[in-house]
């Protein structure tokens, strides 16, 4: 009878020794698991980062090329507004000049 109370003790101290190593084991896995994801949530932010980062150098860049293009479309309508109006402002700024000095105007 006392063999077989010993018998069940010793199962029994198998059995909680066992579940002791269970839970260690889970305890790891969840662990693990843990840093797994927070290396997977901290290497996309970084990610998204950089995605972001190239996005607006692209944005900015796309705006200085437009801001190019219409510096340069409003110089040449500056230029061809100058360009038609060239001839009236010097025949004013003469007549002008004319009337000052008293000289008849044409």
């Amino acid at each position: 009878m006392k063999e077989v109370i010993e018998e069940i003790l010793e199962e029994e101290k198998k059995g909680r020794e066992r579940i002791e190593q269970a839970k260690e084991k889970a305890k790891r896995i969840r662990i693990k698991a843990e840093e797994d994801s927070q290396h997977m949530v901290t290497t996309a932010r970084e990610k998204a980062q950089e995605e972001a980062k190239m996005l607006m150098v692209r944005v900015e860049e796309e705006a200085n090329k437009q801001r190019e293009r219409e510096l340069q479309k409003a110089a040449q309508n500056g230029e061809s507004l100058w360009d038609k109006k060239k001839k009236k402002i010097e025949e004013t700024v003469e007549a002008l000049f004319r009337m000052v000095l008293g000289e008849e105007v044409r």
